[in-house]
């Protein structure tokens, strides 16, 4: 055979049996290849399950949740049920009071170390910043909140619907319905009119530290002349114009619309001047920042807990809601200053009405 013929077939040969083994290699790569697919899918079908049961659990967290609640039995019961409704992995008991009761069970029970309650939920902001100076608030706060002015939220909480200072007045009486804070100081209203005390009603306080503001302390001792009398609680007061024992009073919207959900003859103002606002402030106690009291906050701020926070006659802080008009004034409440402020106000407030 020539040399030159003999060279070709051995290039041939050799190139051959590089193709054969390049392809040997490429099918057990291909089977390996196909192997490890089928591992892979496996594999990544156990994740996917496992982030999917994880992200269950993240939104509906299992445990028990205690809660001190500046509410009514009726209404924190009805708030339990509610988010037990939406994650029945857990168990909520709302401990209810007042919020200078609460309080003082807060404090208390955070002296002793033993602080029994995984959040609070209250109806007077300026009890918040002594809260958190003691250490016992988190900052904590749902991403929603971004959303709400700063009138319904302080640096350790966040308002979770909203109580309102409004006149309330006797239906059928024979006197002019007023439409005006200012309008209460008239002789038409001498020795009809009852107000809380801010000494013991927040929501109070927050009313007579604002309008003390706007319209100096003359305004209440224009009230105190007109025969203007206090009484503790806006509850009270509610039931004093339901039974008409006075046709006038400052008191709070959910009051009437209780009184009114029970057919009382009671009406609401919102005064043209500004209704004024305060909020339910709710935080999560420090330490206790755990998946359930996050789910908790997280879903009372949510639309679903917004909405049965109207349910319950309370005004929710977003969203709407028939309970509050949609063209009515709102006043514009600095917090921080007001709390700053209570003790000098409480004691000036006194001294008017004592007399």
């Amino acid at each position: 055979m020539p040399l030159e013929r003999t060279m070709m077939v051995v290039r041939f040969r050799r190139k051959s049996l590089i193709l054969s083994t390049i392809s040997g290699a490429l099918f057990v790569a291909g089977l390996a290849a196909g192997c490890g697919t089928s591992a892979a899918s496996e594999e990544g079908a156990k994740a996917a399950t496992t982030q999917v049961d994880d992200a269950k659990q993240a939104a509906n967290p299992s445990g028990t949740l205690t809660v001190y609640g500046a509410l009514t039995s009726a209404n924190g019961d009805a708030l339990a049920k509610a988010f037990e409704a939406y994650d029945a992995n857990a168990k909520v008991n709302i401990i209810t009071g007042g919020t200078g009761d609460l309080v003082t069970r807060i404090e208390a029970e955070a002296k002793a170390k033993s602080l029994h309650a995984d959040v609070v939920l209250l109806a007077d902001p300026t009890v918040m910043p002594n809260l958190a100076n003691e250490h016992i608030l988190s900052s904590y706060k749902p991403a929603s909140a971004t959303n709400l002015p700063s009138s319904l939220q302080g640096q350790d909480w966040v308002g979770a619907f909203t109580f309102h200072n409004v006149i309330i007045y006797h239906k059928g009486m024979s006197l002019p319905t007023p439409t005006s804070w200012t309008d209460l100081t008239k002789a038409t209203y001498k020795g009809q009119l009852e107000l809380g005390d801010p000494s013991y009603s927040g929501t109070t306080l927050g009313m007579v530290g604002y309008l003390s503001s706007k319209y100096g302390w003359r305004y209440f001792q224009d009230l105190r002349q007109n025969n203007a009398t206090t009484q503790s609680s806006t509850n009270t007061v509610g039931t004093d114009v339901a039974s008409g024992r006075v046709d006038v009073g400052i008191s709070l919207d959910s009051v009437a619309n209780s009184l009114i959900a029970q057919g009382s003859p009671v009406g609401i103002v919102w005064p043209k001047d500004g209704a004024i606002p305060v909020p339910a402030p709710v935080s999560i106690v420090a330490g206790k920042e755990n998946a359930l009291s996050k789910a908790f906050v997280d879903w009372l701020l949510s639309p679903a807990g917004q909405s049965e926070v109207s349910h319950l006659g309370l005004a929710p802080v977003s969203g709407s809601s028939n309970l509050v008009p949609q063209n009515a004034t709102m006043a514009s409440i600095d917090w921080s200053q007001i709390g700053q402020q209570r003790t000098t106000t409480i004691n000036q407030f006194e001294s008017i009405f004592s007399k």
